[in-house]
């Protein structure tokens, strides 16, 4: 079964959710606004005219980071990490 739109709902009832046989949760809300926070962030502490901070690898490489960070946090929370085969 899947969990259509599982961003932002809370981290108990996933793992309720989880316990009935849910074992595909979305949360591609969750990550976009974890990628637009993190171009705010860039932009907000590096100065693009200086070290080429302006190089779209640079800033996205920086999103990217901020992305994976929530996806380990909900994997932590889904309970599926070392679980893939």
């Amino acid at each position: 079964m899947v969990l259509h739109g599982g961003s932002q709902i809370p981290e108990e009832q996933i793992i309720k959710s989880i316990g009935f046989g849910i074992s595909k949760i979305n949360i591609n809300t969750e990550l976009q606004i974890a990628y637009a926070n993190a171009l705010k962030e860039y932009m907000e502490i590096n100065n693009l005219d200086e070290n080429r901070n302006y190089d779209p690898r640079k800033i996205n490489k920086f999103a990217m980071q901020k992305m994976k960070e929530v996806l380990i946090e909900k994997f932590k929370v889904f309970n599926s990490i070392n679980k893939a085969k």
